[in-house]
Order: C-alpha cells, then structure tokens, then sequence
C-alpha cells in the first residue's frame, strides 16, 4: 500500500492510493486529516504575559515606563514542537506493516525536519519527498501533480 502525506505547519492530510476497479486509474481515499490549532494562533493569544507586565531599567523603583518584554525565541519552540508532532504522527501512519512505501510533499521550509525527525524504518519508506505545500489540492490534482514531479 502506497501513502501519499500533505502538510504545513497548519495542517496534514494522509491518503491512501486505491485502484479504482471500474477504469483501472488510482485513486485517493483520506484516511487522516489533522488540523494544527496552535500553528493558527497568534503568539500573543497563546502566552500570558502583556506587553508593559516588566519595568524598563536596571531598578524596581523606575517608573518611567514599561518594557515589552522579549520573546526568547518562542515561535522557535513552536515551530520544533509542531514539526515534531507532524513527524510522529507520520511515523504512526508508516509503521503500519502494509504500509511500503510513501510520498510526502511538505511545505519548503520544513520537509528536510520532518524527514530529519522520523525514525529510520519509517524514513526508509519514503520514496518522494517535495518541498511544495500541496495541502488545498484536492485527491485528483493531488496525485497528478506529484506524479509528474
């Protein structure tokens, strides 16, 4: 059985490639959708801290005004913690035993991570791997456009 995995960091779509026996065409059947919820969210709906929460200067006593904090690299740890969900729920779809192989299109920036972040086995089944964002393609377009590429 052939995978065929869509993702960004909002979203992934895996389907299975089925012949249809009525034209002997394949065929996709969706048999995982997940939406990302938090890749969605603003970062400042997400942390609890407002701007103007820390005083500006060396002192407690300053009141001349309020810093705005910083971020410490929190969209950072976002985006690791996201491409490490996506990597280990396809290595829940690819450790399926029927599973052989699988072509997985992920948006540019993130494809070689989510490659990186699977375990070796699941890795292995790979075939292609696309650096597009083909998430809002339908099955049919889907199917046609990684078969030419």
């Amino acid at each position: 059985m052939k995978l065929i995995i869509t993702t960004n960091l909002g979203l992934l779509r895996a389907y299975e490639e089925a012949i249809d026996e009525e034209n002997q065409k394949p065929r996709l059947i969706m048999v995982k959708e997940m939406s990302l919820s938090e890749a969605h969210e603003k970062l400042s709906d997400q942390t609890s801290d407002q701007a103007g929460r820390f005083p500006r200067g060396s002192t407690t006593t300053n009141t001349t005004g309020q810093s705005y904090g910083e971020r410490h690299g929190l969209e950072v740890e976002q985006t690791r913690q996201l491409i490490n969900l996506i990597a280990k729920t396809i290595d829940e779809l690819l450790a399926d035993e029927n599973v052989t192989k699988c072509w997985l299109a992920a948006s540019a920036p993130i494809h070689k991570q989510i490659h990186e972040n699977l375990n070796g086995k699941n890795a292995t089944k790979i075939k292609k791997l696309v650096a597009l964002d083909l998430v809002q393609k339908g099955p049919a377009d889907l199917l046609d456009h990684l078969s030419k590429v």
